[in-house]
């Protein structure tokens, strides 16, 4: 529980502007995986519809995934 909490705290000096809303928003987990997103990875922010389609940059349309989970869901994806 410490170190988790020392993390979070951690994460929040880390972050900026957008992806620390995310990790907030998201409470720190990837959701695509469920594991829990930290500095010793890297993130991924995702557009959820993409902005070729008509996406925003808006934090409701971004999520932040781990890079594998990112290059899987894009592996998935025939819409291009």
């Amino acid at each position: 529980m410490y170190f988790e909490a020392r993390l979070d705290r951690k994460l929040k000096r880390h972050l900026r502007g957008k992806p620390r809303t995310l990790w907030g928003l998201q409470k720190g987990v990837c959701p695509r995986c469920s594991q829990k997103l930290d500095l010793r990875r890297s993130w991924k922010v995702h557009h959820v519809r993409y902005r070729c389609h008509g996406g925003s940059d808006l934090v409701d349309n971004l999520e932040l995934l781990h890079p594998n989970c990112h290059r899987q869901l894009h592996s998935r994806d025939t819409t291009g």
